[in-house]
């Protein structure tokens, strides 16, 4: 077998979760990616981002629709664009698989890949892993940044059309790309505070962003 072989796997899932969300993950999905990417970065303390959670259940979870409850109710081509760098060590991203799905499924619009990946990328940890959970094989959203480490091809009941998950490490930068990073950050005044959830300054600014934060810090 071929290292590039031995990079793929395949499980069977046949029964769906209970809350029969449209579009959701298969019964026992989300905690088996999850276990899944733990074993690869050998480590049990990690941060987790679920991006269109939907009904997932770990993690810090992000979502459109305000009906599934989520931590942070944004659009997930613009969610990230106020958030501190590398506050995630795995992103689960579970999204539309096409525009009409996007409208028929969710009365939402037109899903960007790049634009939500790019996202994602501002926010995961360098060594981390973005989980792309889709009916198609999607691309490598940075070849540059980015190496495939697994694929888990998952079939589901009978005339059901099966899911594939790529998992995306983020390469770790060299020393000059991590100074170029540095430059981009800027400090806080020693008075301020910032917000361990979305990552923006304390204050007026934050109110209308976070609502984790402003129920924390009493917003």
């Amino acid at each position: 077998m071929t290292p590039t072989q031995e990079k793929n796997i395949a499980w069977v899932l046949p029964r769906p979760k209970p809350d029969h969300y449209k579009g959701g993950m298969p019964l026992y999905a989300e905690d088996w990616l999850l276990n899944l990417a733990l074993k690869l970065l050998k480590s049990s303390s990690v941060e987790i981002l679920n991006l269109f959670c939907g009904m997932n259940k770990q993690g810090f979870r992000v979502d459109i629709n305000p009906e599934v409850k989520p931590d942070h109710l944004a659009d997930a081509h613009t969610f990230a664009k106020h958030w501190n760098k590398n506050l995630f060590d795995i992103i689960l991203a579970d999204p539309p698989y096409s525009n009409e799905e996007s409208k028929e499924l969710y009365g939402t619009g037109k899903i960007n890949y790049k634009q939500w990946t790019e996202q994602c990328d501002m926010v995961l940890k360098p060594g981390g892993l973005l989980i792309i959970y889709h009916k198609y094989m999607m691309p490598n959203p940075n070849p540059k940044k980015y190496e495939v480490v697994k694929r888990v091809f998952i079939g589901r009941r009978t005339y059901h059309v099966p899911r594939v998950a790529i998992y995306f490490r983020k390469k770790i930068l060299d020393p000059e790309e991590l100074k170029l990073e540095k430059k981009d950050s800027k400090p806080l005044s020693p008075d301020k505070k910032r917000c361990h959830v979305c990552g923006v300054e304390i204050g007026e600014k934050h109110k209308p962003f976070c609502s984790v934060g402003n129920d924390v810090f009493g917003q």
